[in-house]
């Protein structure tokens, strides 16, 4: 058999089918996660026609130095230009625009306007802002807006494909496509006191995000948006990460009705249960978050919690080392809750009352 009759067959059998049509599916396994999967679709392009819509550019009344314009080959850093960046419709009680915190604060006050696919724009302004996880909500006065479905980036998985869109400049929306490297959900852990939410809670992917795109949707190959493109960089070799759409969720209320977000703190530091511990310890199962430090003037430490308790439930919720950090984040400040532990091979009860978390 000839080397181009081997090179054919193979590409037949590698060739996914198209958007629409029944397309494979792959079991995933874990407790919680979603059984089935997408297979890779042979074009995007119906995928991006149904999602264009709800992509805007966001834009200053005066050019901006260092934008996106300044990432062209060629192009020194210090091109302006009145083209910020990428933003996207959401359905939050209205519809409103999502962005990256960066992008509006590059406006530095000048004031804002989105552009639609259709060449239309509109003024925005900028109702919440949250530094830490680099988002910016904008509200628009204009009706018949579209806004993109959001989906729930818990339930995806590592090798999923995903395509972020871009709008930089209002002229057409680009797209780049990939697969999602790392789900970061396993590194929930580094949500602690700080400016900023570490680089290891975000989705991680393959898909080119540069400043062009940057406060763009992620999207599945269902069409959803499952998380919000940020620029870390324009190198190619650089990695690319957007941060969860559940995690936005989270918080999107609060932007739109008070501009901000408070934090619960508690001041712990926790990690997984293993078999090995539970069984060591008289847990019946492997659950929890075991917790191996207290920060000294914390709200843990003005409770009784102490190093070696396994935290099992917050109020009415079962927590673990993964999941604990934003339960407690989303919890109100200064809010009694009760929380249940396991200590000396018996559960207990203790009251706990959170605090505002550092900046």
């Amino acid at each position: 058999m000839t080397t181009r009759l081997l090179l054919a067959l193979s590409l037949m059998a590698c060739r996914p089918q198209e958007v629409g049509q029944d397309a494979p599916v792959a079991a995933v396994a874990g407790e919680g996660k979603r059984l089935f999967h997408p297979a890779a679709p042979s074009s995007f392009v119906d995928l991006v026609e149904s999602a264009r819509h709800g992509v805007v550019a966001i834009r200053a009344q005066t050019p901006i130095k260092s934008g996106p314009a300044a990432m062209f080959p060629g192009a020194p850093e210090s091109t302006a230009d009145v083209g910020l960046g990428t933003g996207f419709l959401i359905e939050a009680g209205g519809v409103f625009v999502l962005t990256n915190d960066h992008i509006t604060a590059a406006a530095q006050g000048t004031p804002l306007e989105i552009a639609l696919t259709d060449g239309s724009t509109y003024p925005a302004q900028v109702i919440g802002r949250d530094l830490r996880l680099d988002l910016a909500l904008l509200k628009v006065d204009a009706a018949r807006l579209h806004a993109l479905p959001m989906g729930d980036s818990d339930e995806i998985v590592v090798g999923e494909w995903v395509v972020v869109l871009g709008n930089a400049f209002g002229d057409e929306v680009s797209a780049s496509a990939g697969i999602l490297s790392a789900t970061g959900r396993d590194a929930a852990g580094s949500l602690v006191p700080g400016k900023a939410m570490g680089f290891r809670t975000f989705l991680q992917t393959d898909a080119r995000i540069h400043r062009g795109n940057s406060g763009g949707p992620m999207l599945d190959t269902a069409g959803q948006v499952i998380g919000v493109a940020v620029a870390n960089g324009d190198r190619p070799s650089e990695l690319s990460f957007a941060i969860p759409i559940n995690r936005v969720k989270e918080i999107v209320t609060s932007l739109r009705d008070f501009g901000q977000v408070a934090r619960g703190w508690l001041g712990v530091y926790v990690k997984p249960v293993s078999a090995e511990l539970a069984a060591s310890i008289g847990l019946t199962v492997t659950k929890g978050a075991l917790v191996t430090g207290v920060q000294a003037g914390s709200p843990a430490a003005r409770s009784s919690l102490r190093s070696g308790d396994v935290l099992l439930k917050w109020g009415d919720r079962a927590v673990d080392s993964r999941t604990l950090p934003y339960v407690v984040a989303q919890t109100p400040v200064g809010q009694p809750v009760t929380v249940t532990i396991w200590r000396n091979n018996a559960e207990q009860q203790l009251p706990v009352i959170t605090e505002k978390m550092p900046e």
